[in-house]
């Protein structure tokens, strides 16, 4: 691998916690609506919400799930206990909305602001690479107080490209203005970052959170990291 001039990042997963976001604000948002939802059952409701995730797409045939709002997905959390109830679904999801924005960036990875500061006082460029809608995810990366340490964010979204399309992560060697040996990508999706990177020829780095396995068929990564602090030793320059 040439030397290293510039680290990009996936977000969700990866510098932000999202999961663990997700079922923190489930536990604010349950008690405040049981009924109708079930007393003393958090982990089976928390389970049927992120159920709901997978399973509206192949039932309305809807290619991305961000095609589909919060409301409905609180309205199929319902559905799934008998309740029928679109005003319920709103104030759910109003709910659930206002407890994420107060608590989102408590679970910006510990160490994700030290190696983003350690990475830049070295000189190397710093990015990140996020599908979704660009509002939103603008958003987020102001909340988690992300925007001084990056020098580049490209959203999907924008360029016309999903992750894991190559197009999206050779944006961001065009923007750099380097060879993509030169860069490293960091993310926690085989699919979506290990698999988009190494397309692009760009070498990877996968944060495996949970002791998973690495999927078959799927590229293996160049490094393999438990923590986000490991990278400073793979980024040397």
């Amino acid at each position: 691998m040439s030397e290293v001039k510039a680290v990009f990042f996936d977000v969700n997963g990866t510098l932000w916690d999202h999961r663990g976001c997700a079922y923190h604000v489930m536990e604010i948002v349950i008690p405040k609506f049981t009924p109708p939802l079930p007393e003393d059952d958090a982990e089976d409701i928390i389970r049927r919400f992120n159920a709901v995730f997978f399973e509206l797409p192949r039932k309305e045939h809807i290619r991305k799930r961000r095609a589909f709002s919060m409301v409905k997905r609180f309205e199929a959390l319902l559905d799934s206990y008998n309740v029928r109830s679109p005003k319920v679904a709103r104030d759910m999801s109003h709910t659930y909305d206002s407890a994420r924005r107060l608590v989102m960036r408590q679970f910006l990875r510990d160490d994700a602001v030290p190696v983003l500061s350690e990475l830049g006082r070295r000189g190397l460029t710093r990015g990140v690479i996020m599908n979704g809608a660009p509002a939103l995810q603008r958003h987020l990366v102001q909340t988690l107080g992300l925007e001084p340490y990056l020098e580049h964010v490209i959203l999907g979204d924008v360029e016309g490209y999903s992750k894991p399309d190559a197009r999206l992560f050779g944006r961001a060697l065009e923007l750099v203005g380097i060879q993509a040996s030169q860069m490293l990508f960091v993310g926690d999706s085989p699919l979506t970052d290990v698999l988009g990177a190494s397309r692009a020829g760009i070498p990877t780095v996968w944060f495996n959170t949970g002791h998973r396995r690495l999927p078959g068929n799927f590229p293996a990564p160049d490094f393999t990291i438990t923590g986000l602090a490991e990278l400073l030793d793979i980024a040397q320059t």
